[in-house]
């Protein structure tokens, strides 16, 4: 029963991430559709995975309206977990912790010839849970065992993004492909972001009457700008990079550096958390037990990915991409990094309704994606819906992610 409670003091926390600070990546529904922000496709869609291909197609006016988010987690799936399952999935993440996160997106981009701009309301947030909490959720409470708060962490931001990108053609002729382009995307940040720490712990021994007693010292603290006026907004800047090469009538590759940056805040406050469990009625509660204002700064930097690609026009109907990504997950002092690779194939047989559908493996989530989806492209008008993880079909998933986009472009 306690690792019922325990698994809703995991969903209490997520939760509060999602409502105090929904990023790692913002991406668009076609990119989701693919199963990564690859950087050899064009148009708006590029300003998620590499600046410079965001000018590099015939379309001069882009005007677009999009939504996206994601739900992840390194641990759990929906099916039913076997013993054997439960040690496996507690030896992949003896290293790394235990990963939940969320991000959305909700914006507007304008383009208009190799100068585009975007405004976004972006939210992110990652939290690293203690291995004893991993093991307490999926295994329960154990007779004896003593279960530590310590080395949770998390961080993340809910913010505004006005965004500037310049991609223009480079000199061809001197690297010998087709087209290559150089490109950038200035962002300007503005909102509040926050801090999660554990401490202390949880234990379970036997009461007087023989039944459950539970323990604990346990409390989160976090960290956040309060946003009463104005100057109480934290403020940052970042920066993405890239290029694009189309080598010849087949073969596109790209590179990208994406969201260098951070946002600070120097009007901060904190709030105490104390884990409360009573072994007499079973409930268990968040109990605030302190809050003020700190005399620290805060600081949040962004999720940095480095991404190569390359793209293979089989045919006029068949495209094939490919991703490798490398990205640095910061959660307050601690970072952590995750490595991806992707493929994925358009199918355009029909040019008014493209297919896609892409694999994704990730490090960090110890998990395979796949996803799906497909536009409607009616002339100048156009929409996009992308879905993953479609593994969840058969209850292995571990996330879900879903997006979709409107928009005139011609």
């Amino acid at each position: 029963m306690l690792k019922n409670k325990f698994i809703s003091l995991v969903v209490v926390m997520v939760l509060l991430i999602a409502v105090t600070s929904i990023t790692l990546a913002n991406s668009s529904a076609k990119m989701i559709g693919l199963g990564d922000n690859f950087v050899t496709v064009t148009g708006a869609d590029a300003l998620y995975g590499n600046p410079a291909a965001v000018n590099a197609n015939a379309d001069v006016f882009t005007l677009e309206l999009g939504t996206d988010m994601k739900i992840w987690n390194n641990l759990l799936k929906n099916d039913y977990i076997s013993s054997a399952e439960k040690k496996d999935l507690l030896s992949s993440i003896k290293g790394e912790g235990f990963f939940v996160g969320v991000t959305g997106r909700n914006g507007a981009k304008l383009i208009i010839g190799p100068v585009a701009t975007s405004l976004d309301l972006k939210a992110e947030g990652v939290v690293r849970f203690n291995p004893d909490i991993a093991r307490l959720v999926l295994q329960g409470n154990k007779i004896g065992k003593t279960y530590q708060f310590d080395d949770s962490t998390g961080s993340g931001a809910i913010y505004a993004d006005g965004a500037v990108n310049l991609s223009v053609t480079g000199p061809e002729d001197i690297w010998d492909v087709e087209d290559l382009y150089i490109g950038f995307t200035y962002h300007q940040l503005a909102g509040t972001i926050f801090k999660v720490t554990g401490t202390g712990d949880l234990k379970v021994d036997y009461a007087a009457d023989g039944g459950p007693k539970a323990t604990s010292n346990g409390q989160f603290t976090v960290k956040y700008n309060p946003m009463e006026t104005a100057s109480d907004m934290a403020m940052g800047s970042a920066l993405d990079f890239g290029t694009y090469a189309r080598l010849n009538d087949t073969y596109t590759v790209g590179f990208s550096v994406m969201n260098i940056g951070a946002m600070t805040a120097d009007s901060t406050r904190y709030i105490k958390y104390k884990y409360n469990y009573d072994s007499q009625t079973t409930d268990k509660t968040l109990q605030k037990t302190e809050e003020g204002r700190s005399t620290q700064d805060l600081k949040w930097r962004l999720p940095a990915t480095y991404r190569v690609g390359g793209q293979m026009s089989y045919s006029e109907d068949i495209t094939f991409f490919t991703d490798y990504s490398y990205t640095t997950y910061y959660t307050g002092e601690e970072s952590y990094q995750d490595h991806q690779i992707a493929a994925a194939t358009q199918l355009t047989w029909l040019s008014f309704l493209p297919l896609r559908t892409g694999l994704n493996y990730s490090t960090l989530e110890n998990d395979f994606d796949w996803s799906a989806g497909l536009g409607l492209y009616l002339g100048p008008l156009q929409a996009d819906l992308g879905v993953s993880d479609l593994t969840g079909l058969f209850n292995q998933t571990k996330d879900l992610r879903s997006g979709l986009t409107f928009k005139i472009e011609f």
